[in-house]
């Protein structure tokens, strides 16, 4: 069992491109990641791996400190590399990248920006963290754009509609790994008391 959390609130996000430019979390965020942290209560995973970006070391040290385990750091789960555009406000790139932007909407799983990456790229490293994964439960802290690549792994749907999918700051996805490939338990959990024994219920036998 794969338990994908994403970072909480990130600060100074509102309105730009955000990849793997290094933005701590707000005073929310942390607000969110103490809760969703209290939320875990006795559940025990045997591994943490986190991406090694700011917002989701700061998200994951709360839960290291709960079950006294170190996170792993994993480049593999990182958020997309938007290259030059990482950090740009929208309305910039709709302005000096016209025909990208407008490239970028026609073919989200393949457009790269200058210097970035697409999602294709991005699949191919998540699928290679998943892959190795061989022992449960471990929770994984990680971004919006690769447990949206997760979801199109897991349930097939074409890689251009992974922008359907809305994984909520500091809620989990649960994803379970099986020989014939992988299965999803439950979507967008949100962090309330009751998170840690439902999580606990879904651990196979």
């Amino acid at each position: 069992m794969i338990v994908l959390i994403r970072h909480g609130e990130i600060e100074g996000a509102k309105g730009r491109a955000v990849g793997q430019i290094d933005l701590p979390l707000s005073e929310n965020g942390l607000k969110q990641a103490a809760q969703l942290t209290d939320s875990l209560g006795t559940f025990q995973p045997r591994r943490i791996y986190c991406s090694p970006l700011t917002r989701t070391r700061q998200t994951a040290s709360l839960i290291e400190k709960q079950c006294s385990l170190e996170a792993i750091h994993v480049p593999e789960i990182k958020e997309i590399n938007l290259g030059e555009w990482d950090g740009l406000d929208f309305a910039e790139l709709k302005k000096f990248y016209p025909w990208d932007y407008k490239q970028r909407g026609e073919d989200i799983a393949g457009f790269r920006p200058p210097g970035g990456e697409n999602f294709t790229d991005v699949k191919e490293r998540v699928s290679s963290f998943l892959n190795q994964l061989d022992e449960s439960p471990v929770i994984a802290v990680t971004h919006a754009g690769v447990i949206r690549t997760i979801l199109h792994i897991v349930l097939g749907f074409p890689l251009d509609n992974i922008f359907r999918m809305k994984p909520d700051y500091c809620h989990a996805t649960v994803i379970s790994k099986k020989k014939n490939g992988f299965s999803m338990q439950a979507y967008n959990l949100p962090p309330n008391p009751g998170l840690g024994e439902h999580l606990k219920v879904l651990m196979p036998d």
